[in-house]
């Protein structure tokens, strides 16, 4: 038995916030009877017909300033837009599925706090990785002033670029046989070579996150989150 604890949704390659719960897929498929005269025993036959892949309930805190997460989810909703999405469990595995949001509510109940509920209808067939990729075996940004910290190592998600005075910055990704691919503050901003530098990156003073998502084909994705600040 797994601890469910510390599963995360991502919509593209943000992590929607204050959730306590996520359910399914809950994956099925329609029969088609292929009884005949001919058929033996007494018994009706069947093949197998379309499959469905069905949905994902989510359910958890409304937290209006989630912006890439629960807005996103909602501004999804008003627009009908296809999004790209991951239930990744804690222990590496993760199902990967295009879908569109087909609900979303808040509720107010007296002596509990402000709830959020969303349902994704899953489109097209998904995708279970059992193992986790590889990921990165070295990741570097280049910018006038800025450090790394911690030093990269691949178990190792979260990192800071600090101290920037730069008027922009680069991210090299390196990863043997990952598809890579690199986000600017939730959205998709290049596909990443392995081992090359990306395209510049602007900064103002201030921060911007960078999420780069290193994936290997049928195995659930490795996310590596970079906060860049800019001082000057």
């Amino acid at each position: 038995m797994f601890a469910a604890m510390g599963t995360k949704l991502l919509v593209n390659a943000n992590s929607v916030a204050d959730l306590t719960s996520i359910g399914g897929l809950d994956l099925s498929a329609d029969t088609l009877e292929t009884t005949t005269l001919d058929s033996v025993d007494g018994f009706r036959t069947f093949m197998q017909g379309l499959k469905d892949a069905g949905e994902a309930s989510l359910s958890g805190f409304f937290n209006p300033g989630d912006t890439n997460g629960q807005v996103a989810l909602y501004n999804a909703y008003m627009n009908g837009t296809m999004l790209p999405f991951t239930i990744l469990f804690p222990f590496g595995a993760a199902w990967t599925f295009n879908g569109i949001v087909t609900g979303v509510s808040t509720g107010a109940e007296m002596e509990d706090g402000v709830s959020f509920e969303a349902t994704v209808k899953v489109s097209g067939k998904p995708s279970l990785g059992l193992t986790p990729s590889a990921g990165l075996s070295a990741l570097a940004l280049a910018g006038t002033g800025g450090a790394l910290t911690p030093a990269f190592n691949n178990g190792n998600y979260l990192y800071a670029f600090s101290g920037v005075t730069a008027a922009s910055v680069t991210v090299t990704a390196t990863g043997a046989g990952q598809n890579i691919d690199l986000f600017v503050d939730g959205v998709f901003a290049q596909k990443l070579n392995s081992g090359v530098a990306s395209a510049a990156i602007a900064m103002t003073i201030g921060s911007k996150k960078l999420t780069i998502v290193a994936n290997e084909s049928n195995k659930a994705p490795k996310v590596y989150e970079v906060v860049v600040v800019k001082t000057a």
